[in-house]
């Protein structure tokens, strides 16, 4: 188990280290903001699968189609929202996210209510909600660094990474509690009221002041913001460890996240004949071993060396179990598979991030966190609707596993023939140069 070698560096269960960087007022406020934001993502991506294969009785390819356009607004949106990370006031593009989130929950509880939703208009409120995660998401990774110092950096973005991960595992479970409740619609409405929470912690949220750029005038925006979107795609091409980095991150986001998301609640439903709160639940064992990992990897006092192999190691664990989770007929032995799961996928996720962010430098964190949510987020509706038609064509099981195969496959290539991957440290010992045309700070 990739998880074994970074539990022995670990002094005791939980220290005073694994919560270092709470001791920062601001960063305890966009935690908690960050965790409020990814609870909700949890709750309505199942939400909206569930809407699609129960409530609208849909196939498949619908329940595919459902996760693409949750997802394709990230397309269009997330890389503007980096510009403006690096350029304008981040506090206000944070309270812009949370509202349009907000409003489209609301607005699909309404209409669940009045039984006037439809597959189209539920695709529509979909799209609406993914506008708003798109324009927040960049935003949230980049403002880390600014309000942590750089000794606690990886401690900040492990358990900021952890909050964020273990949250979107934990929200299907509250969701599910919600549906079972109040109904589909007490769920959406529930979504609205944490979100409603959240905006809470931004107000008193104080960001330090940088050095801004002048206004781009109106006839040249695009042309900027194209120079600036260049600028941050050439410094992830020029690195080797960041390029494969990026390149592991979205295979992870096409057959590993999109499946996870799109097909398990099927799984649950057709191979382990779970109601809607049971295979909500799924996702809080997954959690479960998610929050052991992060807490581990938080723990650490001096990073974790050969964080690149660690990685790497924990994909293709996690993607092996996917493999007999997709053809298990039993929901003790899928629980169980699945903690295991996030053992390793704790691993993966938060040292994906914390080597990302640990290796660019300010002056283009907002358009690399762009890249990252585009990838992310982008490629997981992607493989979610690749998935559908997976699942039509092969089985929701069958799919799940090919999908788990393909990424040990591809994490086995990328161990045994990149090795400054595996031995890159969780933080460089040497502060990261910045690139040689930096953007605005």
């Amino acid at each position: 188990m990739a998880t074994t070698g970074i539990a022995r560096q670990v002094r005791g269960v939980l220290t005073r280290q694994t919560f270092a960087a709470f001791e920062l007022r601001d960063y305890r406020l966009l935690w908690a903001n960050n965790f409020s934001f990814a609870l909700v993502q949890g709750i309505e991506r199942f939400a909206f699968s569930w809407l699609v294969i129960d409530t609208l009785a849909a196939g498949d390819i619908y329940l595919g189609l459902a996760a693409f356009t949750l997802g394709i607004p990230v397309f269009f949106f997330s890389l503007p929202a980096g510009v403006l990370a690096d350029r304008w006031n981040r506090r206000i593009l944070l309270i812009v996210s949370q509202v349009i989130v907000l409003a489209g929950a609301l607005l699909a509880a309404i209409l669940l209510w009045m039984d006037l939703m439809t597959l189209r208009v539920a695709l529509g409120m979909a799209l609406f909600v993914g506008t708003g995660v798109a324009v927040g998401q960049p935003v949230r990774q980049a403002l880390i660094p600014a309000v942590v110092p750089t000794h606690r950096l990886m401690n900040a973005i492990t358990l900021n990474t952890a909050g964020q991960t273990v949250s979107q595992m934990l929200g299907p479970g509250l969701g599910g509690i919600a549906i079972w409740v109040a109904g589909l619609e007490g769920n959406f409405a529930l979504q609205a009221i944490l979100m409603g929470a959240g905006l809470l912690f931004l107000i008193p949220l104080r960001i330090p002041a940088r050095a801004l750029t002048p206004a781009i005038a109106a006839g040249s925006a695009l042309r900027v913001m194209a120079a600036d979107l260049v600028e941050g795609f050439r410094f992830i091409v020029s690195s080797d460890n960041m390029r494969s980095l990026f390149i592991l991150l979205l295979v992870t986001s096409l057959v590993i996240n999109g499946p996870w998301v799109t097909l398990l609640p099927r799984v649950a439903q057709l191979q382990l004949d779970a109601d809607g709160p049971a295979a909500s639940w799924l996702f809080v064992f997954l959690g479960m071993g998610l929050t052991c990992s992060s807490l581990a990897l938080a723990s650490l006092r001096s990073g974790l060396r050969n964080a690149g192999g660690w990685f790497t190691c924990a994909l293709m664990t996690s993607s092996a179990f996917a493999i007999v989770i997709g053809f298990s007929h039993s929901y003790l032995l899928t629980a169980l598979l699945l903690s295991l799961t996030g053992l390793s996928a704790g691993v993966f996720s938060n040292l994906n991030l914390t080597l990302i962010q640990s290796y660019t430098p300010q002056p283009v964190m907002g358009r690399v966190m762009a890249i990252f949510t585009l990838i992310m987020l982008g490629g997981t509706p992607v493989g979610g609707l690749l998935g559908g038609l997976g699942a039509a064509w092969l089985g929701a099981g069958q799919w799940f596993s090919l999908c788990g195969a393909a990424s040990v496959a591809v994490g086995a290539v990328f161990l045994l023939t990149q090795p400054k991957l595996r031995r890159m440290h969780s933080h460089p010992e040497t502060p990261v140069a910045s690139p040689a045309e930096s953007g605005p700070g």
